[in-house]
């Protein structure tokens, strides 16, 4: 049978591995059982990590993940500049003044007072001559053209940035020879007539959020206008409804930006004299620290022209060093900007919910940056009804089903999709993940939202809370961090509106997940002794829940300061309140139990080891428990269950293996310290079938991993002070042996057998050894 089945479950209904007699036939059976009916029963079914908490498979991969959007949360410079850029003068088209505004690629028209019908605005020479001198083609730009010459009309369905509209002109200038105009963004192609156009001229519209929704026919129609007259039209479209409905016609085109390196190269040689600097100022571009500081793996050409102008700034000596990287670290936080400038906006939800939907995919994709695919497109689909159902509580909100082009919402949100590998349990499993294009994006989203946009804290916080209830670790871990990066900016409502929910939910996995979130706020020094108290008054207050979420928080070590901080307040815990039922003080004891294990995964086992060994001795029945039961799941627990926030790299290569075993490999010198705490589990009845269950899966494992065997080979003698001690342990390996569906092969018997074979003989520790003050030698008569 599995390592959880056959004939080993016996251990858990009451008979001694050694056979024959019922279980916990020690002689310390029944005399420290502090006066707890059922004791035994409990110890035997105690399993790896907190009541009720989704802590397991997939964990170790989502924290990682995660994390790495939060790391550099306080080196980003809150930065909310505008990113307009002024070109050219005043134009007068049909007697009236209009101001040009542009954007990056996308240019928006303020008009004056005006008495005739605005119709379009000539692209002067000048315009054209500098866009022949910098443009740097999109890689299908000759696949555009060909279409453009023979539909007559193209639309562009790309994002604000990425050259569209420079792109756009460029198109006309090839097919109309210079004579390019642009429309006014509030023309109706629907009504516009064959003496609205010229001969051989070539027409850019950006259709705007006004601008009439053109059909196919409305297309089909101006299309033959257009050839009667020798005239093409290149429409520019938002990624979006509109976009995607274009897309699955005949007009258009998914618009796929150039390559930023080519974008800043000639706008670099355009702005900077002499070839020797504009070779440094490219370098400069590539330097580490700059692209760290603009935080985006592939720039927009918009981005591309505003780093060259910073370039010959910085060539000129006009911006130093400092200065480059601070304005470096702006791109993302403006790019977050643009992204909501708009979102919602609309008369009704159903003008506002094909911007939401976008707005609501940034957020998704900010709090599972590198997630699996599915699991940030779900979110991403709850946020929606969330910021929906804010917006227009009467209304509920539905979901497109097959109308939506998934190339195009990426490509609007700056993402792609990759593959990769998570891991369930012991084995990896691959997916599809998506991510920026930037490690700059998942911060600076997050925090525009939260900071600039108050009225969408409350859908937000509403999201991750029913995140927070997933059990899936890919998807709560990622929302707990995100809520603990969001409380470093405003703690007080974090506290109020997502935290303290969280911590007293009837949900283990959002008590779990109100932990984590607290760990990562702790981790901000100035919010440390906040955080601290607060947890302190869980600790100290009645209620169960609230109680269970202050051990949780002390298992990362963030809180209190230091590991040994965080067992002082773990210690208390394990105690029973003065009213408490006997299940409420178990399920506390396991929540403890489990930080205290989790801080052995951590960066000082030892430290947690020796308090271990300090509990046994101790006179209260509650700190005794504790370290049992922990000894219990340093055996039964693999490493993967035990992720904190920081890496382990000593643990690295050893996720799957038991922890005991981990920290063997870790560090050989703290074997006889872990066999003085695992004889102690051994030698106490209440604990003794719980330890051995652990070692049963040691066993099964080792049968499967020859480094796992010739760990366990070297550990076994270690345990063995007396005949009682081996026969115990023979007798596991027998059973195994004897499996009847699922033997143990032959040769890790034999193995097994010659282990426990070298004892009896003197104990590695002792009363001798100071590692770890279990107040016992190795004798029959245990005092523990």
């Amino acid at each position: 049978m599995s390592e959880d089945g056959g004939q080993d479950a016996d251990d858990a209904k009451g008979r001694s591995p050694e056979g024959g007699g019922p279980k916990g036939g020690g002689k310390d059976e029944g005399k420290d059982d502090g006066g707890r009916e059922g004791k035994e029963n409990r110890f035997s079914g105690a399993h790896a990590g907190p009541r009720d908490g989704a802590h397991g498979a997939g964990a170790v991969h989502a924290v990682r993940q995660a994390r790495a959007n939060y790391t550099t949360v306080h080196a980003v410079r809150q930065a909310r500049a505008s990113y307009t850029t002024v070109h050219g003068s005043s134009t007068l088209v049909d007697s009236s003044r209009i101001d040009r505004v542009q954007v990056g690629d996308t240019h928006h028209y303020h008009y004056g007072p005006r008495t005739a019908p605005l119709v379009t605005g000539a692209v002067t020479t000048e315009e054209l001559r500098r866009l022949r001198l910098v443009f740097a083609p999109p890689p299908e730009y000759p696949a555009l053209l060909d279409h453009l010459r023979g539909h007559r009309v193209l639309a562009l369905c790309g994002e604000p940035g990425s050259g569209r509209g420079c792109t756009a002109v460029s198109l006309l200038d090839e097919v109309a020879h210079g004579a390019v105009e642009r429309m006014d963004p509030r023309t109706e192609l629907a009504a516009l007539s064959g003496d609205a156009i010229r001969e051989g001229h070539g027409y850019a519209l950006e259709l705007a959020g006004g601008t009439g929704r053109p059909a196919e026919l409305h297309l089909d129609r101006l299309g033959a206008l257009l050839a009667e007259r020798d005239a093409h039209l290149v429409l520019v479209v938002d990624a979006g409804d509109l976009g995607d409905a274009l897309l699955r016609g005949r007009y258009g085109r998914l618009f796929l930006p150039p390559p930023p390196q080519e974008v800043l190269k000639r706008h670099v040689a355009s702005l900077v004299k002499g070839e020797e600097r504009r070779t440094h100022a490219l370098g400069v571009a590539e330097r580490d620290d700059v692209r760290g500081a603009l935080g985006l793996t592939r720039l927009r050409p918009r981005e591309a022209v505003a780093l060259a102008g910073l370039l010959a700034r910085h060539a000129g000596g006009d911006l130093d060093d400092a200065g480059l990287l601070a304005e470096c670290t702006l791109f993302a936080p403006r790019q977050a900007a643009l992204w909501f400038a708009g979102a919602g906006r609309g008369a009704t939800l159903r003008a506002a919910l094909p911007t939401l939907r976008p707005a609501a995919l940034r957020l998704g994709l900010a709090v599972y940056d590198g997630a699996p695919f599915s699991v940030a497109a779900e979110a991403a689909e709850a946020l929606t009804w969330e910021l929906a159902t804010t917006l227009d509580p009467a209304r509920t909100p539905g979901r497109p089903l097959f109308t939506d082009d998934l190339r195009a919402r990426l490509t609007a949100a700056r993402a792609g999709l990759g593959t990769g590998e998570v891991s369930l349990g012991d084995d990896q499993v691959p997916v599809r993940t998506v991510r920026f294009e930037g490690r700059g994006l998942p911060w600076a989203v997050l925090s525009h939202v939260w900071e600039m946009h108050h009225n969408a804290r409350g859908p937000m916080c509403r999201w991750l809370s029913a995140q927070c209830d997933d059990p899936r670790p890919l998807a709560w871990v990622p929302a707990a961090l995100a809520a603990g990066a969001l409380a470093i900016l405003d703690f007080p409502f974090a506290e109020a509106e997502l935290l303290i929910p969280l911590a007293g939910s009837e949900s283990g996995t959002q008590r779990l997940a109100a932990a984590t979130a607290l760990a990562q706020t702790a981790r901000t020094p100035p919010l440390r002794p906040v955080v601290a108290s607060l947890v302190r008054g869980w600790a100290e207050d009645g209620n169960e829940l609230l109680r269970s979420t202050a051990a949780l928080v002390h298992g990362y070590g963030t809180v209190a300061g230091s590991v040994a901080r965080s067992l002082d307040a773990l210690g208390p815990l394990s105690e029973p309140g003065d009213d408490a039922e006997p299940e409420a003080v178990w399920a506390q004891l396991q929540d403890v139990s489990y930080s205290v294990v989790r801080l052995a995964a951590g960066a000082e086992p030892d430290t947690v080891l020796r308090r271990l060994g300090q509990w046994l001795g101790d006179r209260r029945i509650g700190r005794r428990d504790l370290a049992l039961l922990s000894i219990i799941q340093l055996t039964g627990s693999r490493t993967w269950q035990l992720w904190g926030l920081d890496e382990q790299p000593e643990l690295e290569g050893h996720q799957n293996w038991p922890l005991i075993a981990a920290l063997i490999a870790a560090g050989p010198e703290r074997a006889p310290l872990l066999a003085d705490l695992v004889w102690a589990g051994l030698d106490t009845a209440r604990s003794r079938d719980a330890v051995l269950v652990g070692f049963r899966s040691w066993m099964r494992r080792s049968a499967r991993n020859a480094e796992l065997l010739d760990a366990l080979c070297a550990f076994l003698p270690l345990l063995v002070s007396g005949p009682a001690d081996a026969a115990r342990l023979r007798a596991l390996v027998t059973r195994l042996a004897r499996d009847p569906d699922e033997p143990i092969p032959p040769a890790t018997v034999e193995r097994l057998g010659a282990a426990l074979g070298a004892g009896p003989g003197p104990r590695p520790g002792g009363r001798d050894t100071p590692a770890a003050p279990i107040p016992s030698t190795r004798r029959r008569e245990s005092t523990v």
